[in-house]
């Protein structure tokens, strides 16, 4: 992907500062709030900045499954914005055909966790975009290691950004050594667990 000089730093100043922005705590419940997921969505934002896929297009559709509540900020904040001359296109719950031709499908937690259904309903629709060129983001401590690409944790008072670079290979994508240089490399687990 070509980019402007001026853009580039201006886009990983912006990644680096959130890479130290605090995320806001979540309740004791484990909700999110509106703040936090505002901050996710920027982070996602700058990430597909340092993304290469291995098609691209004039359009950048953003699946988002799990929590309702950060796919209505992640659309209100994202949808019709431009990136590197790509218009991002947002999909809440997109369906079987839609999640293939996403390029990024965001998983969110739901503020009381995932019910079991709900796992294996995720589990299905990231077997499917496996291997397919779709970068696979999620917010869930050991999401990467279980087999998705980028996770943005909770780490105390900031957000860590964790990558599965096997994961990402094996589906073409190429993620920026200024995102990896601010990462957690991790490899996927030996175990056969879930997501």
């Amino acid at each position: 992907m070509k980019r402007a000089a001026g853009w580039r730093w201006l886009g990983w100043g912006l990644l680096v500062w959130l890479a130290g922005a605090p995320a806001v705590a979540c309740s004791t419940v484990g909700a999110q709030t509106r703040d936090e997921r505002a901050v996710r969505a920027a982070y996602v934002y700058n990430l597909i900045r340092y993304v290469e896929w291995p098609s691209q297009g004039k359009e950048l559709t953003i699946g988002l499954a799990g929590d309702a509540a950060t796919g209505e900020v992640m659309e209100k904040l994202l949808n019709g914005r431009t990136s590197e001359g790509e218009t991002i296109r947002v999909l809440r719950a997109p369906s079987d055909d839609e999640v293939q031709k996403c390029s990024l499908l965001y998983v969110a937690d739901a503020p009381a966790g995932l019910t079991v259904e709900m796992r294996k309903t995720l589990d299905k629709t990231l077997d499917r975009v496996k291997g397919k060129g779709v970068l696979t983001v999620g917010e869930t401590e050991g999401f990467a290691r279980d087999g998705g690409m980028i996770a943005l944790v909770n780490s105390g008072d900031h957000i860590q950004i964790e990558v599965n670079l096997e994961a990402a290979q094996s589906a073409g994508i190429r993620i920026s050594s200024r995102v990896l240089n601010l990462a957690t490399i991790v490899r996927t687990a030996e175990k056969g667990g879930s997501r």
